[in-house]
């Protein structure tokens, strides 16, 4: 029984080890491989955020179609690398746009800053290497 107790510990020890590198992710910026996600490097970042009442779930809806509708007119195929970080629904739409031509980057910028317009409840950053702001 002894021996049984010991082998089975043995073998959940080693499979939890080993599905821990399960979450690595690439880095764009350098190529290398990465255990944080927070150490990806994005061209665009739309965070939809709250202030207590959640998030503005129509503005997010538009502005994913606006990006479909952009893809669909840029025969491109721009996806969200979306990561949820609140307990209202807070959300980060993360995008990388090293296949667009400039062209295309600027286009994409336009089309991000014209749908989600002014407000409070999202904020745009953009990577000042990747793409420049207009």
């Amino acid at each position: 029984m002894k021996k049984m107790v010991i082998i089975l510990s043995a073998i959940s020890m080693i499979a939890c080890k080993s599905s821990s590198n399960a979450t690595n992710t690439k880095n764009f910026t350098s190529g290398t491989e990465s255990t944080n996600p927070e150490d990806v490097v994005f061209d665009v970042i739309v965070k939809f955020i709250s202030k207590g009442e959640g998030i503005a779930r129509d503005l997010k809806t538009t502005f994913e179609e606006a990006v479909a509708k952009f893809n669909k007119q840029n025969h491109t195929n721009i996806e969200a690398d979306v990561r949820h970080w609140g307990r209202e629904g807070e959300t980060d739409l993360n995008y990388n746009l090293k296949n667009l031509s400039t062209k295309q980057k600027s286009a994409f910028i336009s089309m991000v800053k014209e749908t989600v317009g002014h407000t409070d409840m999202v904020q745009i950053k953009f990577n000042e290497k990747g793409v420049q702001k207009r």
